[in-house]
């Protein structure tokens, strides 16, 4: 193995604690004993991810736990540590891990790999809703809005066709580290089976009628589902890519009119985040209005259906489809 775990301190600028913690990294000048290779990912989808393509020649660990928000997770001083043990560190990157961005950069400086999946699966912009349309928000205004409406969405992991481009970077990025360790066999594998994915998504969703193909969901996480599956994303509830954004009451206001509208009567919400804001709008709405939860920033705890990406994406798509058909 060529793979060099950081030996130097591992420095993190935790915003929300405004303090910077050092923390000496464990790790050791060789492999993680039988184990093989470290790869600590952010989220779980990553890990996912990145288990696929190490297979039994290393370990991966997710960083946020499940039900986690990568948008404001803030690692305890136990998990810098084990960053700092990591051959590898596999990052979404487009900023969606946020309260993290000072972190990944410091373990870069710090000497450890670190790779960041969405900018290499050819990224699409966040689609604008026309709720947000018609409150303006595609205008300048003085905020971050319109910047963040020019930047790449990160949430790429909505489509399986993209996820096995990334399991391939990933599996690129360990054959140069460690030629030989059949990374690429691995990887092609799970790109196939993700494949199956998308056509069994395909199916899922064949029966939703066209006038049907309409999303509100919680914040804009499934562009790439829509863009993939020819559905149109008509509202969010949480204004934005982040889940950190607050709607004010005439964005939320708004987005009944838009529903009312459109006649939407089905909000999508996350399992990762309280349903509050959207039963709200729900109740603007009527009793007819349902909110269906999915998995969008993390995977699902045992029993769930989704504890894996394949798993992930295929729960979701049905709760898509029966919601919607």
């Amino acid at each position: 193995m060529t793979f060099r775990p950081a030996k130097q301190p591992v420095r993190m600028m935790a915003a929300s604690l405004a303090l910077v913690s050092m923390l000496p990294a464990c790790g050791t000048d060789g492999p993680q004993g039988d184990d093989g290779i470290l790869v600590m990912a952010t989220t779980s989808i990553l890990a996912d991810i990145a288990s696929n393509v190490v297979g039994e020649d290393g370990i991966a660990e997710s960083l946020i736990p499940i039900g986690g928000d990568s948008h404001d997770f803030a690692p305890s001083s136990q998990q810098l540590a084990r960053l700092g043990q990591a051959d590898l560190v596999v990052a979404n990157g487009l900023n969606l891990e946020e309260s993290m961005v000072d972190l990944l950069d410091s373990l870069r400086a710090d000497g450890v790999e670190v790779i960041e999946l969405a900018p290499l699966v050819d990224p699409i912009p966040f689609v604008e809703p026309e709720s947000n349309e018609e409150n303006g928000q595609d205008e300048d205004d003085g905020d971050d809005v319109g910047d963040e409406h020019e930047a790449a969405d990160p949430h790429f992991w909505n489509d399986p066709i993209r996820v096995g481009d990334a399991a391939l970077a990933l599996a690129a990025s360990l054959e140069e580290s460690d030629p030989g360790g059949g990374w690429l066999a691995r990887a092609e594998a799970y790109a196939d089976e993700m494949s199956a994915v998308d056509t069994t998504i395909r199916a899922l969703v064949e029966n939703v009628p066209e006038t049907s193909r309409r999303l509100v969901t919680n914040h804009e996480a499934f562009g790439y589902f829509a863009d993939r599956y020819g559905f149109e994303l008509i509202g969010v509830v949480i204004p934005g890519g982040s889940t950190l954004a607050e709607p004010s009451s005439a964005e939320l206001a708004e987005l009944v009119e838009v529903m009312e509208n459109e006649g939407v009567r089905v909000i999508f919400a996350e399992t990762s985040q309280t349903t509050t804001l959207a039963d709200a709008v729900a109740a603007e709405l009527g009793a007819d209005v349902e909110v269906v939860e999915l998995f969008t920033e993390s995977l699902g705890p045992p029993g769930s259906d989704a504890e894996t990406l394949s798993g992930m994406l295929l729960s979701n798509a049905e709760k898509i489809a029966s919601a919607l058909g």
